[in-house]
């Protein structure tokens, strides 16, 4: 799917071992951003780690990108059996998700999210972890019917602040969400391609 977004074409497609350097860069880039609350807040990215991670892809990780001239502006990741494994938690996904800084507030997270939910046959719960900061992430994960289910405070040691950050988790029902998701998107008025 391709759509436009400030007259710039945004390609969406689903991530593969052959993009992972991109997703890399992505990554990289977004270290550089302070408003970032991605992992690279917190930790060196291991390049190893994420190649090797990779090959999961379309397996039990789904992997959502948004590229824009070539690079890659948003990502959209879900880990299906993440919690006692994927034997006895396969209807539960941990999802985690950034946008360019260029592209933020413009609704692109959107996109990203409802190609990821169309892929994630089987899921009934949606997880996510958010730095209690992040402001922005937590208002969408409302938004989208996901409720706060626990608080842990220094939960995680942000390397770039030296300190420990407190994590919000919250938990969503896939129906309710892909709802809402239904709702935002129906709201903007975006040209799309199909391909």
């Amino acid at each position: 799917m391709k759509i436009e977004i400030d007259g710039k074409l945004i390609n969406i497609i689903e991530g593969s071992s052959e993009r992972v350097r991109d997703f890399i860069d992505f990554m990289n880039r977004l270290a550089q951003d302070p408003d970032n609350y991605t992992l690279s807040r917190y930790s060196k990215i291991d390049e190893r780690k994420i190649i090797e991670g990779s090959k999961s892809w379309g397996k039990n990780t789904i992997v959502i990108l948004a590229y824009s001239d070539s690079k890659v502006v948003g990502s959209f990741q879900a880990i299906r059996g993440k919690y006692f494994g994927l034997e006895r938690q396969f209807h539960v996904a941990d999802i985690a998700y950034a946008v360019d800084k260029e592209f933020r507030g413009k609704g692109l997270i959107y996109f990203l999210f409802n190609e990821a939910i169309k892929r994630l046959e089987g899921v009934k719960i949606l997880t996510a972890w958010v730095d209690e900061r992040n402001l922005r992430s937590r208002k969408l994960l409302i938004k989208l019917g996901f409720e706060e289910a626990c608080k842990i405070n220094e939960f995680i040691y942000s390397q770039i602040e030296k300190t420990f950050c407190n994590f919000i988790m919250y938990i969503g029902n896939i129906d309710i969400v892909k709802t809402k998701l239904e709702e935002e998107l129906a709201k903007r008025n975006y040209n799309l391609y199909e391909e």
